[in-house]
């Protein structure tokens, strides 16, 4: 699939909130690393900060930046306004900081009240900023309704989580704070980031692996599925919901796995390794899901989901993303003037590849520490999440300094 990047925003835009997303995934790996994690309870403050950072810090800010990418050369339109664009940017980080601090602070929870709000803000001029953009699009195809899609589930998802805050700092609002952090959860979790993950991975993917002939109809099974799960949560109908996410992440499953098997590209980068094994562990989630009522089971899942799933699937885009937009700065303009470097020349192929083992290096510590109750083995898998952490971040540091 070719790509029309004629309306693509400013690279400094897009790689800023690319270097946001390394800075707080590091941040995440530190505050993960002081969690008492065999004997936690999943609301507790601390991990539910961790949470927050990894899944905010790390996960929307490269979200953020990729969508503000791929809305224009995907959808072929200029991004409605580069200044919204980077004022949210800076009220998103901003909003961070009494946010997540409240969190990981027991002694600043009052602040969790004007921090969500001014999270709730910034997501509002991501949002504006979005649907303004996507309003320009006259035909609108699947992957449009996609974005539409997605985004009005963040909306109702955010909200969600504001009135949850709102909720915990003030009980006299009587809001029933738990009720709404499960319908918080799913919606910007699945509905949100399962719908960009869909449409990024039908776009993506085959790009980058040349893929063809694949069965472009299961998208719309995935829309489907991820409009069904919404208005279940929504109305309160869990039980439904469960069953719909099961059906829904299977289907992506066997999406990703059509995609794998009718590529050209045969040789397995780390980008195709990283894709591969989200795709297992997206399995491995949807196959635990029935069984999250049990406190062993869901701690597995935390550490699949955000490490098996998002960080391989996130991570693996990143070292195709950030090195095209470095690339299209530093080393376009000198094409035809002398020679430029490919851009798989820009990612430190044996950088990258000690990173994605010791990922999975921290996966296997901590599920065996939590399986047979290990203090070491935890201790050994935080630590190796650390030094992961850090591998992300030296390795984004080398594409953006990369001289040729």
């Amino acid at each position: 699939m070719a790509l029309n990047f004629t309306f693509a925003p400013p690279s400094k835009l897009v790689t800023s909130f690319f270097i946001v997303g390394a800075f707080f995934y590091l941040i995440a790996s530190i505050a993960f690393f002081n969690i008492d994690f065999l004997n936690m309870h999943y609301l507790d403050p601390k991990i539910v900060g961790f949470i927050h950072i990894f899944l905010l810090g790390f996960m929307m800010s490269v979200i953020f930046g990729a969508m503000y990418q791929l809305i224009s050369v995907v959808l072929e339109i200029p991004l409605y306004s580069n200044q919204i664009a980077y004022m949210h940017l800076g009220l998103f980080v901003v909003s961070l900081i009494p946010f997540l601090g409240s969190f990981l602070n027991g002694n600043s929870f009052e602040f969790l009240g004007y921090g969500s709000i001014l999270l709730y803000l910034s997501f509002m001029l991501y949002l504006t900023n979005i649907f303004f953009s996507v309003k320009k699009v006259e035909k609108k195809d699947i992957k449009a309704y996609f974005v539409i899609t997605s985004h009005i589930i963040l909306f109702i998802g955010v909200t969600y989580g504001l009135l949850t805050s709102l909720g915990l700092v003030h009980n006299s609002l009587g809001f029933n704070s738990i009720n709404l952090a499960h319908k918080h959860i799913i919606l910007v979790l699945f509905g949100f980031t399962g719908g960009l993950i869909a449409i990024m991975a039908t776009v993506l993917l085959p790009m980058f692996m040349l893929s063809h002939n694949f069965n472009k109809k299961i998208s719309n099974y995935l829309l489907f599925g991820i409009i069904a799960t919404t208005i279940s949560t929504v109305f309160g109908w869990f039980s439904l919901a469960q069953m719909l996410m099961i059906a829904t992440i299977l289907a992506f499953s066997f999406q990703l796995y059509d995609i794998f098997t009718k590529r050209m590209r045969k040789y397995l980068d780390v980008y195709a390794l990283d894709m591969i094994t989200s795709g297992i562990f997206l399995i491995l989630l949807a196959l635990l899901i029935p069984f999250l009522h049990d406190e062993k089971v869901l701690k597995l899942f935390m550490v699949f989901l955000i490490l098996g799933f998002i960080s391989s699937f996130i991570v693996g885009h990143i070292y195709k993303i950030v090195p095209f937009l470095v690339w299209n700065k530093k080393f376009a303009p000198l094409v035809g003037e002398q020679q430029v470097p490919m851009l798989s020349d820009m990612v430190h192929k044996k950088g990258s590849l000690i990173e994605f083992y010791t990922k999975l290096a921290t996966i296997v510590f901590l599920t065996i520490g939590i399986l047979f109750h290990s203090d070491i083995l935890i201790i050994l898998g935080k630590i190796l999440f650390i030094i992961n952490s850090l591998l992300v971040a030296g390795n984004v540091i080398y594409i953006f300094k990369y001289k040729g």
